[in-house]
């Protein structure tokens, strides 16, 4: 404009006016790059072992997800899903949800597709079979989870357990108590820390989750001991090289793949007091597995990282408590002495019910030079390396440990439905074609 023109005159032509853009509102910037999130995932492909160097991603069947951002809104716990970092959680997620992967409303969790070259994990469509029939016998809105009089019980054995403890600090140890302890201890480990562990107590995961804790007051870690059974035992039961409970380090011989060693030919001698004196192992020896953040020389995942220096004051706390706090009072071999029956009877109780479930006459076992194959379907694998003791009494004592076979099956189910479901499955695995052993009494299985 000219200066003092009042309205203005303009020099030479007029430029076309350009519209201004406009600025994208944050929704619609949000999905243009959650678009391209998906597109990106899509196109992504992922080997085992790139998974296997990636603690935040997870595999189910022939898809990768992350694990990191699921694990918060996992209802089952975010421990669950920590252990899985890195690892295939196919048949984990089958076995303890009873039900298919939910593809769908997984989605916003997807990461990628498994390689062409990797061979996916398949879904068991007998077991889910099975798993809708079990279903149905199940009290109507209970999940499957502890009925109230369960609560009874581990209210009574914890609180037990915590009485004659607490008596022997006050008035002195005495060896029958000490050995009545170790019982106790046992009966933690197979009615409370062992259901809790397995996320069968309740919906509530944080009940779960604290109730799983006792399991580091008997002496144990809980994070070792979702990786032997959960991540591990569960998934690999009785294969030659994956499963950790079939790990004897040549001291016995389990398994096809053992090399024979002479002091074998005793093992049926020394196994019994072998079986109480495991329990010094687990109490003490494991702190070194738990220091390097592994069992049986497999990593515990990244992810679960969060629960390392928890775990280690954990174990330093039982130490105290039941070792250092007695001698401190007491300083005595006596005290020694029944601080060791503690240890060795609640040993020999699990070790012995534990054992005798996997390791019998005609057992199968899985993998080279095994009965089985490892492309067997996950229900006969479960079924035919396992064994029932027994009957309904044994497992309101031994936490429904006794039914070893449904326990396989169905591990997130609480145990006070074993005795209830063992008939239809009985029934359902023998018209598959496959063994299904039950001992009436304990004699006839043996090591």
């Amino acid at each position: 404009h000219l200066p003092g023109s009042g309205e203005g005159k303009h020099l030479g032509p007029q430029l076309p006016s350009v519209p201004r853009l406009r600025e994208m509102p944050p929704s619609a910037a949000k999905n243009v790059t959650d678009a391209g999130e998906v597109r990106a995932a899509e196109q992504a492909s992922y080997t085992r072992d790139a998974v296997s160097e990636r603690p935040d991603l997870t595999i189910v069947g022939d898809a990768v997800y992350d694990a990191k951002a699921f694990r918060s809104e996992h209802p089952g716990g975010a421990h669950f899903v920590n252990l899985f970092g890195g690892r295939d959680a196919t048949e984990a997620f089958m076995e303890y949800h009873r039900r298919a992967w939910p593809k769908a409303r997984m989605s916003k969790f997807f990461k990628g597709s498994l390689a062409p070259a990797e061979k996916p994990v398949q879904a068991d469509e007998g077991y889910l079979k099975l798993c809708a029939e079990v279903n149905e016998l199940l009290p109507k809105g209970s999940g499957g989870f502890a009925p109230w009089s369960y609560w009874l019980k581990a209210a009574l054995i914890f609180g037990s357990a915590v009485a004659v403890e607490g008596y022997m600090l006050l008035h002195g140890k005495s060896l029958s108590l000490s050995l009545a302890l170790g019982v106790l201890f046992a009966w933690i480990g197979l009615n409370i820390q062992h259901d809790a562990n397995h996320g069968s107590l309740s919906r509530k995961a944080w009940v779960n989750f604290a109730c799983g804790l006792t399991q580091d007051w008997i002496g144990g870690n809980m994070i070792l001991w979702l990786q032997e059974h959960v991540v591990m035992h569960h998934l690999h039961t009785n294969d030659v090289d994956k499963d950790p409970d079939q790990k004897a380090h040549g001291v016995l011989r389990l398994k096809p793949t053992d090399g024979w060693l002479p002091w074998h030919l005793l093992q049926h001698v020394y196994i019994l007091p072998g079986e109480a004196a495991y329990g010094f192992k687990l109490l003490f020896l494991d702190a070194i597995e738990l220091l390097a953040w592994r069992w049986e020389g497999e990593s515990i995942s990244k992810l679960a990282g969060g629960m390392y220096a928890p775990s280690i004051l954990l174990k330093l706390a039982f130490w105290a408590r039941f070792v250092a706090l007695p001698l401190f009072l007491e300083p005595t071999l006596w005290t020694l002495l029944c601080l060791s029956a503690t240890i060795c009877s609640g040993s020999f109780y699990l070790a012995f019910f534990f054992f005798i479930s996997h390791n019998f006459e005609g057992v199968g076992s899985v993998g080279p030079q095994g009965s089985l194959p490892r492309n067997a379907t996950f229900v006969q694998r479960q079924v035919e390396t396992s064994s029932n003791v027994a009957g309904a009494k044994l497992a309101v004592v031994n936490g429904g440990l006794n039914y070893q076979i449904e326990h396989h099956l169905f591990p997130r189910l609480h145990h006070s439905y074993y005795s209830i479901i063992a008939p239809v499955v009985k029934k359902a695995v023998e018209g598959m074609g496959y063994k299904y052993v039950h001992f009436p009494v304990r004699a006839p299985a043996r090591p």
